[in-house]
């Protein structure tokens, strides 16, 4: 640029028109601001199409990224439910094979009722299933493509909360599932009832085992309401976990509804 402006000066000056040096200058010098004006005008034209394109891409990503959340959370809300209600139904399957035992009878009406029931105190599966999509998001620190932060904080929130419900079970009700699995069998070490699988295996053990049942009765007793306790207990936690992910789901579907 000053090797332009030189070459305008020296050319000014090798003419014989002293009158017209200051006019000419100023022409040269004009254009030459309005052409780097111009220039500096495009780039930041430029640059704003450019951010444009970047917004409008991760927008789009985001959005993706939130309707994917949504559905995810959405199963989890019928996961829970459904949870919740296996472990209502584990309950009082228990409390009524405890009531059975109190009444210190060996006459049983409904023998398929019985086994069912029995079965019941079999112990607690583990019930948590990965999030993959806020996982994915978390991992590959695209979480930032979010920016609602009571969003965030929700889902924060709540997958800290799954997650200390998951600790606590590795615990306590693991460890009552482990003794009560291996009374089971113990229960069934005379017949191959839990090694058989579909038609293959009967439609209920066979009476040996029900009179063992019932003469054994109190090996059973403390093992089975501690299942019962357990169960009736992640019934109510199955509950606060279908809340606060259907909490976020609101939150999620009023962010994608509002873009």
């Amino acid at each position: 640029m000053m090797k332009f402006f030189r070459k305008i000066r020296q050319n000014l000056l090798t003419q014989n028109k002293p009158a017209f040096v200051a006019g000419r200058f100023s022409k040269y010098l004009l254009y030459a601001i309005g052409e780097i004006i111009l220039v500096v005008i495009g780039i930041l034209i430029a640059l704003n199409i450019n951010n444009r394109n970047t917004i409008n891409k991760e927008r789009a990503l985001e959005q993706d990224y939130l309707i994917r959340l949504s559905a995810e959370i959405e199963e989890e809300v019928a996961y829970y439910n459904t949870q919740k209600l296996n472990f209502e139904n584990q309950n009082k399957s228990i409390t009524r094979m405890l009531e059975r035992w109190k009444l210190n009878t060996r006459t049983i009406m409904d023998t398929t009722q019985f086994f069912n029931d029995f079965f019941a105190g079999n112990g607690l599966n583990p019930w948590f299933k990965e999030p993959v999509i806020w996982t994915q998001l978390v991992q590959s620190g695209e979480l930032s493509l979010i920016h609602d932060p009571e969003l965030i904080e929700g889902l924060y929130r709540h997958y800290a909360e799954v997650n200390l419900m998951v600790e606590n079970f590795k615990e306590y009700p693991t460890q009552t599932t482990n003794e009560a699995r291996k009374l089971m069998a113990i229960t069934f070490i005379s017949e191959d009832f839990l090694t058989k699988a579909g038609s293959e295996r009967p439609s209920i053990p066979s009476s040996e085992t029900l009179t063992y049942i019932l003469e054994n009765q109190n090996k059973y007793k403390e093992l089975f309401v501690r299942v019962a306790i357990i169960a009736r207990i992640h019934s109510g936690i199955m509950n606060k976990l279908s809340k606060s992910a259907t909490e976020v789901l609101h939150l999620l579907e009023k962010r994608i509804t509002t873009q």
